[in-house]
């Protein structure tokens, strides 16, 4: 055992789990020699039959020469542990209950036929209040006078892991071949999952709010047993999770993790015939896709919504 630095693990079935470099394997323990001083030995041929490591008797050295063999690593197959961010020590700034973030006056200079200038523009300011966000937009056909300026949106948000507040204009969650100009009040609250983190613009969408993040999915199949299989990101070969088939042919994976985007997940699963990394695997894909809306099997989200359209009028704010 130690000159193949084999890790061997007793489990619950009686076999006996052997892990080097090259190989793993599950063994019965009735399967080797019961040597009475030193306990459970292997044979030459047990060592070829069983573990695929190569051997001879050398006469020179009056010992038995072994080969294991050497694994080619899979590109990136190392384990990648995210590094904790390290808070302590940093200041802590409390937030005031309001503040306004940005301003931006937009203005847009026309002169038809040698008339007058006029000029037109837009308003748009963005803000905190208590602990959400404001946004408000004003068009302004007339900047010089005040009576033509329009309220064209204004919208209160407020959203956590577990719900999302909007007060004002605002999409509909259903669908319309319609532009809509909505305003009201909706609520989502989501039990057993939480939306994609928004790293872009675009404002508050319900439909975006109640896809999961993250789906976990089941990835089953045969093989012969004794393969090892082994999941593995299929961009990097970073190996996730690895099983040995036992004597039902069928290797499971559970709750293995897939974005929850159009794009879904790619793995690959490497099959290794009797648990000998040295051979080349064979491959095989597993590919996702994520529906729109498709959220975690026991996870639930409910969302409600009122309001008014809202139709603009010339000279009213």
């Amino acid at each position: 055992m130690e000159a193949l630095k084999l890790k061997v693990t007793p489990l619950e079935n009686g076999q006996l789990e052997l892990r080097s470099a090259s190989s793993i394997i599950r063994i019965d323990p009735k399967q080797l020699i019961n040597d009475p001083e030193l306990g459970l030995v292997f044979s030459i041929r047990q060592l070829q039959a069983l573990l695929g490591v190569p051997a001879k008797f050398d006469i020179n050295e009056y010992a038995i020469a072994l080969n294991p063999g050497q694994t080619e690593p899979i590109p990136g197959q190392t384990s990648i542990t995210p590094t904790p961010v390290q808070l302590e020590g940093l200041p802590r700034i409390k937030a005031p209950n309001a503040a306004i973030a940005a301003v931006q006056q937009q203005v847009n200079t026309t002169n038809t036929q040698g008339n007058s200038l006029n000029f037109q523009g837009e308003l748009q300011a963005v803000g905190t209040i208590f602990d959400g966000s404001a946004y408000l937009r004003i068009n302004q056909p007339d900047i010089q006078d005040s009576h033509t300026w329009r309220l064209a949106e204004a919208q209160y948000l407020q959203q956590n892991s577990c719900a999302d507040y909007v007060v004002g204009s605002q999409p509909t969650f259903w669908r319309t071949q319609r532009a809509s100009n909505y305003w009201g009040f909706t609520t989502i609250q989501r039990q057993g999952f939480t939306s994609p983190q928004q790293f872009y613009g675009g404002g508050f969408n319900p439909r975006e709010r109640l896809q999961a993040n993250q789906v976990g999915r089941t990835i089953v199949g045969e093989a012969e047993p004794g393969t090892l299989v082994r999941l593995t990101e299929g961009f990097g070969g970073r190996v996730l999770d690895e099983a040995l088939v036992d004597s039902t042919g069928i290797y499971r994976f559970e709750n293995v993790v897939v974005e929850g985007n159009i794009f879904g997940g790619n793995y690959q699963v490497l099959l290794y015939r009797q648990g000998r990394l040295t051979e080349p695997p064979v491959i095989r894909e597993a590919t996702f896709s994520t529906v729109p809306g498709q959220i975690p099997a026991g996870a639930s989200a409910t969302i409600v919504s009122a309001g008014v359209g809202r139709k603009t009028e010339e000279n009213r704010f």
